[in-house]
Protein backbone atom coordinates (compact mmCIF):
# COMPACT_ATOMS: atom_id res chain seq x y z
CA UNK A 1 0.00 0.00 0.00
CA UNK A 2 1.39 3.41 -0.98
CA UNK A 3 1.71 6.28 1.56
CA UNK A 4 -0.97 8.17 -0.14
CA UNK A 5 -3.45 5.54 0.25
CA UNK A 6 -2.09 4.20 3.54
CA UNK A 7 -2.53 7.71 5.17
CA UNK A 8 -6.33 7.80 3.26
CA UNK A 9 -6.90 4.98 4.95
CA UNK A 10 -6.24 6.10 8.54
CA UNK A 11 -7.85 9.19 8.10
CA UNK A 12 -11.03 7.54 6.85
CA UNK A 13 -11.12 4.91 9.59
CA UNK A 14 -10.08 7.63 12.80
CA UNK A 15 -12.89 9.65 12.43
CA UNK A 16 -15.86 7.85 11.76
CA UNK A 17 -17.01 7.67 15.36
CA UNK A 18 -18.25 10.04 17.90
CA UNK A 19 -16.99 7.65 20.83
CA UNK A 20 -13.68 7.27 18.88
CA UNK A 21 -13.37 11.10 18.91
CA UNK A 22 -14.10 11.61 22.43
CA UNK A 23 -11.58 8.44 23.01
CA UNK A 24 -8.81 10.53 21.52
CA UNK A 25 -9.64 14.02 22.72
CA UNK A 26 -9.36 12.37 26.08
CA UNK A 27 -6.33 10.83 26.00
CA UNK A 28 -4.39 13.87 24.25
CA UNK A 29 -5.42 16.00 26.55
CA UNK A 30 -4.20 13.56 29.35
CA UNK A 31 -1.24 12.47 28.05
CA UNK A 32 0.35 11.14 29.37
CA UNK A 33 -1.99 8.37 31.48
CA UNK A 34 -2.66 5.46 32.91
CA UNK A 35 -6.34 4.67 32.63
CA UNK A 36 -8.41 1.56 31.94
CA UNK A 37 -11.21 1.59 29.53
CA UNK A 38 -14.22 1.24 32.02
CA UNK A 39 -12.77 4.26 33.59
CA UNK A 40 -12.21 6.11 30.45
CA UNK A 41 -15.89 5.31 29.40
CA UNK A 42 -16.98 7.03 33.07
CA UNK A 43 -15.05 9.78 32.20
CA UNK A 44 -16.15 10.52 28.89
CA UNK A 45 -20.30 9.18 29.34
CA UNK A 46 -19.96 6.46 26.81
CA UNK A 47 -20.99 2.62 26.90
CA UNK A 48 -17.85 0.80 27.82
CA UNK A 49 -18.27 -1.79 25.08
CA UNK A 50 -18.37 1.17 22.44
CA UNK A 51 -15.38 2.64 24.47
CA UNK A 52 -13.10 -1.06 24.26
CA UNK A 53 -14.49 -1.13 20.64
CA UNK A 54 -12.63 2.35 19.52
CA UNK A 55 -9.63 1.23 21.80
CA UNK A 56 -9.11 -1.92 20.20
CA UNK A 57 -9.96 0.14 16.36
CA UNK A 58 -7.31 2.64 17.33
CA UNK A 59 -4.59 0.16 18.39
CA UNK A 60 -5.36 -2.18 14.91
CA UNK A 61 -4.52 1.48 13.07
CA UNK A 62 -1.25 1.72 15.04
CA UNK A 63 -2.55 4.99 16.91
CA UNK A 64 -2.16 3.89 20.16
CA UNK A 65 -0.58 0.97 21.83
CA UNK A 66 -2.58 0.44 24.62
CA UNK A 67 -5.15 2.08 27.88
Amino acid sequence: MSKDKNQHFILENLFNSKVRVKVLKFLFRNYPTNIGAADLARRIQEPPVAVRKEIKELQEIGLINKV
